[in-house]
């Protein structure tokens, strides 16, 4: 509510940021920012954009449940097909129903009270003649996505002295996907939030004229949160899920009902196909399995093949997993990377980090792959469960990784709560991480 406050009274410069860690309620936020500022100034004119299709449609279902489509349009690029569009994204959208979209006149673009439509594309209301100043807000939700010219496009085109510029999203999750070692030793890596956010005045402590920080976490069980919360944002997230997220702690796997997270040692190996540049784990593959059938079989609150996701960093994994969840008639259940499930949620998550071999972390970490030298693929992929958690990997590996990677402090956390499943005789005292609260180190200490 103090973010909704502060943007509705706020005016011109500098940008306002919306700090949301997973799960506090973020798009809500901005959503509920944008209907109050079209409640309060009746003059104003927003436009709010992300840096994907998938996430403008996002915000664009969730006003429409409060705006008519002659006061809002959503924006589309020439090349985006109208297949696959959800129908209430249809309804706001611009063209004359041909295959493809059109871009309307500028009059017909100023007579919007709220235009939707991502980074990239609102170059196309510049195209038409939009000035600067048009818009008395602009919104970029996920701002810690794209590169800083993505965001820029809205930024600098169309924000005026007056204009009120609003960033939503969480520096500590992905960021661009930059390919170009030269375009990130020049910092296109980092999102305009990211710098933001690192420089005063934005740094902490926060001012609430500059920053909110979102802190009462909707999602996930509090044991889930406790470690992203100390590991990424200071402790500070509230556990406010209601009693779903308690949902799986009678799964018969977990060591600890009241610590729905299980660390499951696997000592498989590192394997390639034919030509093929893709890393699979065969005897994770088989692991993952054994998961899905036992939450398939549970006799109470047994989660829905929809409410299930498998996550893990290579693609040849995602294909071996599938091919096994299809014959299982279980095809429904989401495999993908860290990146394609960014912005969502699962009731049950389980991770497979495939990495079984010391001697190919060297190519992991010149090439940014996998989750071992990756902190914020790490955070999204822990971020993602509501009730259960279950991370297969190789401890052995996890505990060598020691650069830039958090990943070495899961299964001490799980050790910590003795939920683990065949690892107890690979562990070793020096996997304790002494930065971890002292109650969590003696725990591991008296454990192992």
């Amino acid at each position: 509510m103090s973010a909704v406050q502060e943007i509705v009274a706020k005016r011109g410069a500098p940008p306002y940021i919306i700090f949301g860690p997973p799960g506090t309620g973020k798009t809500v936020t901005v959503v509920e920012a944008i209907l109050q500022v079209r409640r309060h100034n009746k003059d104003g004119v927003i436009l709010a954009c992300a840096p994907s299709n998938n996430a403008s449609d996002l915000l664009l279902e969730r006003l429409a449940k409060f705006v008519e489509n002659r006061h809002m349009l959503r924006l589309n690029a020439f090349t985006r097909s109208r297949a696959g569009i959800p129908n209430k994204v249809k309804e706001f959208s611009n063209g004359d129903g041909s295959p493809f979209f059109n871009c309307p006149s500028r009059e017909e673009l100023t007579s919007f009270k709220i235009i939707v439509t991502t980074c990239m594309s609102a170059g196309m209301l510049h195209s038409r003649g939009v000035p600067a100043g048009h818009f008395s807000h602009i919104f970029l939700d996920e701002s810690g996505q794209p590169t800083e010219p993505e965001a820029m496009v809205a930024a600098i085109n169309f924000a005026a002295p007056s204009t009120v510029l609003v960033l939503a999203g969480d520096h500590q999750q992905l960021g661009p996907v930059i390919r170009s070692p030269l375009a990130d030793k020049f910092g296109l890596s980092k999102s305009f939030l990211e710098r933001l956010i690192s420089s005063p005045p934005y740094t902490p402590p926060f001012k609430k004229e500059m920053v909110t920080k979102l802190v009462r976490n909707y999602r996930s069980h509090p044991s889930i949160l406790d470690l992203p919360s100390r590991l990424f944002y200071q402790g500070e997230l509230v556990p406010c899920a209601g009693e779903f997220s308690r949902s799986l702690c009678e799964w018969g796997w977990l060591p600890n009902k009241k610590f729905p997270i299980l660390f499951i040692g696997v000592e498989g190996k590192d394997l390639r196909e034919g030509n093929s540049p893709s890393w699979f784990n065969a005897a994770e593959v088989s692991k993952v399995m054994e998961v899905v059938k036992s939450l398939r079989d549970m006799r109470r609150n047994k989660p829905l093949a929809t409410e299930i996701g498998i996550i893990t960093p290579y693609r040849k994994q995602v294909e071996k997993i599938k091919g096994p969840l299809s014959k299982e008639r279980l095809a429904e259940i989401k495999v993908g990377s860290v990146e394609e499930f960014q912005g969502q949620e699962k009731r049950a998550i389980i991770v497979s980090t495939v990495r079984s071999s010391l001697e190919f972390l060297g190519h992991d970490k010149k090439f940014n792959l996998g989750f071992l030298f990756n902190p914020k693929r790490f955070n999204v992929a822990i971020t993602r469960p509501q009730a259960l958690l279950v991370v297969v990997g190789n401890p052995g590996i996890l505990s060598k990784v020691r650069v830039s990677s958090q990943n070495m402090v899961f299964p001490t956390y799980a050790l910590a709560e003795r939920a683990l499943e065949r690892v107890p005789a690979l562990l070793h005292p020096e996997w304790i991480i002494h930065w971890l609260p002292d109650s969590i180190t003696r725990r591991c200490w008296q454990y192992s």
